[in-house]
């Protein structure tokens, strides 16, 4: 059997030793909500170090079809897909920053466009210039391991300019395929490919009739 050794300690001590603990708690706390500040710093001020899928920004767009691997970071790697196809959809930049991390590399790289975030940013906004009512659509998303593949719809009307060419409403309609590498809930790295051969045709195209949608 074994025997405990009662050792009085008096009030003052107590006391002292509640203050120390508290003292404690609060320095931890603290040092824990620097290193959250921190972690949302590096990702632009807009993001976390890994997305929490049920608080982060909400897709404004789903996939008609989705096939996961049913991995336990499945539903954080379609929750990134859906949160970069909803900036193509939208034009609005908190989807990008939301879904790319901030060592997001482009590793199919268009001529003339900036590596990094930035990159997609720009295109975006050029892109919508020139087709304001852009829209995108999820066919497909198929999550496998820490990879997303994601067949886009993109549609809208020409109705600004796209380089020496100005647009009549000509209808646009192109799809495009892009796959991620997505770790803690942010993508890393995107190789795409754009059916450009429809887009440009469709670009070029004379409207029917001038500034006619359909």
């Amino acid at each position: 059997m074994q025997h405990r050794t009662y050792c009085a300690v008096a009030p003052w001590i107590k006391v002292g030793l509640w203050s120390s603990g508290l003292l404690g708690l609060a320095i931890i706390g603290f040092a824990l909500a620097s290193l959250s500040m921190t972690a949302f710093a590096a990702q632009g001020g807009s993001t976390q170090a890994s997305v929490d899928v049920k608080t982060a920004l909400s897709p404004k767009v789903t996939a008609m079809e989705l096939i996961s691997d049913g991995s336990p970071q499945a539903e954080s790697i379609a929750h990134a897909a859906l949160l970069y196809a909803s900036f193509w959809d939208t034009g609005d930049p908190r989807f990008a920053h939301w879904a790319l991390a901030t060592s997001f590399i482009d590793r199919t790289l268009p001529e003339g466009r900036a590596q990094g975030i930035s990159g997609p940013l720009d295109a975006s906004k050029h892109f919508r210039a020139a087709v304001p009512d852009l829209s995108v659509t999820v066919e497909h998303l198929l999550v496998v391991g820490d990879r997303a593949v994601v067949r886009l719809r993109f549609n809208g009307h020409f109705m600004g300019v796209f380089g020496e060419q100005r647009g009549q409403g000509q209808k646009i309609d192109f799809r495009a395929v892009d796959m991620y590498r997505v770790r803690d809930g942010f993508i890393t790295d995107n190789w795409h490919l754009e059916d450009y051969q429809t887009l440009f045709s469709q670009l070029a195209a004379k409207a029917v009739t001038t500034g006619a949608k359909s």
